[in-house]
C-alpha cells in the first residue's frame, strides 16, 4: 500500500462522510473571526436604533453566554430553552438572559448578518413609542434592548432535521443568548432621546455607552477553556496530523 492510500484510508475513518466534513466547516464559539461578526453585526443595528437611542448599550461577547446558546442549539428545537426562566441557571452572574434564534436550510443559507438582519427587520412593524407590534418584534426589541450588554452565539446544523421546522439535513440552528435578559413586559426597549444622553459615566462610542472595565469573571474571547464536548473534534484533528507524520517517517525507510 503506497503513502496516498494510507493517508486517504486515515482521513475516511477520522472524518466519515459529509456530515463530518461539515461539521469542520462550521464555525466554532471560540473562533475569533464567528465572535467578531456576532459582537459587530449587533451593535451595528444597536448604533443606528431609529428614532435613536438615549441609552443603548455597546455589546461584547461572553463565553458562558455562547456555551449556553451552543448547548441548546444541539438540541435541534424551534422553540427557547426553557433553562432560560429559571433565575441564574442560565448564567453564573446573570439573573436572567435573553435568546434569540434563527432557523433556515440548507447550511449556504446562513450567516451571521443575515440572520440578524432578519430580527432588525421586525422592527418595521414596532413602535417605540407606544410600545406596540403588528406583527412578531420579539427578536427585534431584544436585538434592541438597551441595557442588554453581553452576547454570546453558536450555529448548528442538525443532519436529521429541526423539530416543529425542517426534516432537511442541513436544517441550521443560530442561537444568541444576551445578559441582562430583555424584553421585560411593560417596558420599551430603550429611551428615545439623543443617542448616549444617558449614558452617564460610560463612554459614547459609536452611537453607544460604552464600558471601559471588564467585569471579574468575564475573561474575554478564548478565555475561557473548551469545553469538554469539543475534545473530540479537536483530538482528531491531532490524530490526523500525527498520522500524517507516522506515515511519512515509515514511508521513507
Amino acid at each position: 500500500m503506497d503513502l496516498l492510500t494510507c493517508v486517504l484510508l486515515w482521513i475516511s475513518v477520522l472524518v466519515p462522510g459529509p456530515s463530518g466534513a461539515r461539521a469542520f466547516m462550521l464555525p466554532d464559539i471560540g473562533e475569533p473571526d464567528f465572535i467578531r461578526k456576532c459582537v459587530q453585526a449587533h451593535n451595528v443595528y444597536r448604533s443606528g436604533a431609529q428614532p435613536p437611542a438615549a441609552n443603548m448599550r455597546s455589546m461584547s461577547w461572553d463565553d458562558a453566554l455562547a456555551r449556553g446558546a451552543r448547548s441548546w442549539a444541539r438540541h435541534c428545537r424551534a422553540s427557547h430553552n426553557p433553562v432560560l426562566k429559571l433565575e441564574k441557571r442560565a448564567h453564573p452572574e446573570f439573573r436572567h438572559v435573553g435568546e434569540n434564534i434563527w432557523l433556515g436550510a440548507p447550511y449556504s443559507a446562513f450567516t451571521v448578518e443575515s440572520a440578524v438582519n432578519s430580527w432588525n427587520k421586525e422592527g418595521a412593524d414596532y413602535t417605540v413609542g407606544n410600545n406596540s407590534c403588528a406583527r412578531v418584534c420579539g427578536h427585534y426589541t431584544q436585538l434592541m434592548w438597551a441595557t442588554s450588554y453581553k452576547l454570546g452565539c453558536a450555529v448548528h446544523v442538525c443532519s436529521r432535521g429541526i423539530e416543529n421546522f425542517s426534516n432537511h439535513p442541513e436544517s441550521t440552528i443560530f442561537v444568541c443568548n444576551y445578559g441582562d435578559a430583555g424584553n421585560v413586559f411593560g417596558f420599551t426597549p430603550y429611551i428615545v432621546g439623543l443617542a448616549c444622553s444617558k449614558c452617564g459615566v460610560e463612554k459614547c462610542r459609536d452611537k453607544l455607552c460604552k464600558y471601559d472595565w471588564i467585569p471579574g469573571w468575564d475573561l474575554g474571547p478564548g478565555g475561557s477553556a473548551q469545553a469538554l464536548s469539543d475534545w473530540p473534534i479537536g483530538s482528531k484533528l491531532q490524530l490526523l496530523a500525527g498520522s500524517f507524520w507516522f506515515l511519512y517517517v515509515h514511508a521513507m525507510h
